[in-house]
């Protein structure tokens, strides 16, 4: 059965005006700016602009500015003085002009990380967890290795037993060498 062209012009009337029936499907800005292009075309009104709302994500310069930061707590734990050197005003102003040279040449259109953002993203908090365990674990072990107790008469890997090797003897006589004329 289709619906009544009443009913249909009600719908979107109720679309246009943000009002939907409550059990009727409500439309996002981006289906309603559809809707409005597809009747512009269908009624022929060329000369009426449609305004279409598209969400925008992250400049360039902020995405720069991300990354930066991103590698700054990735390699601070290393390297504690990138803290001091790459503060959030150095960031920006850096990732300011790193942006207009990459938007001058047509660079990094997609975006500075493109479709690894989220490995990128995890790799910036992952690695210096891991460092972080790295360096707590060898400590740990370093704490263990100073409490544990050192025998002086045997050493781990040492067998105090066996006996000591006697010195090689010493070299009497003429030394012998091979392809020389007698003397």
């Amino acid at each position: 059965m289709k619906p009544s062209n009443t009913n249909t012009q009600q719908i979107e009337r109720d679309i246009e005006a943000g009002n939907a029936a409550a059990d009727a499907p409500t439309a996002s800005a981006e289906q309603a700016a559809d809707l409005a292009a597809l009747q512009a075309m269908a009624t022929g009104e060329t000369g009426q602009a449609v305004a279409v709302v598209e969400e925008q994500g992250p400049t360039l310069q902020e995405e720069i500015a991300a990354a930066m930061g991103m590698a700054v707590a990735m390699l601070g734990p290393m390297f504690p003085s990138l803290r001091t050197i790459y503060t959030p005003e150095t960031m920006g102003a850096a990732s300011g002009a790193i942006a207009a040279v990459c938007d001058k040449h047509g660079w990094l259109d997609g975006g500075f990380m493109g479709q690894y953002g989220p490995e990128i993203a995890c790799l910036a908090i992952v690695g210096p967890l891991g460092f972080a365990t790295y360096q707590g674990v060898r400590g740990d072990l370093a704490e263990m290795a100073k409490k544990r107790p050192i025998d002086a008469t045997a050493k781990e890997g040492v067998d105090l037993s066996a006996p000591v090797p006697a010195p090689a003897p010493e070299r009497t006589g003429p030394a012998v060498t091979f392809g020389s004329a007698p003397a």
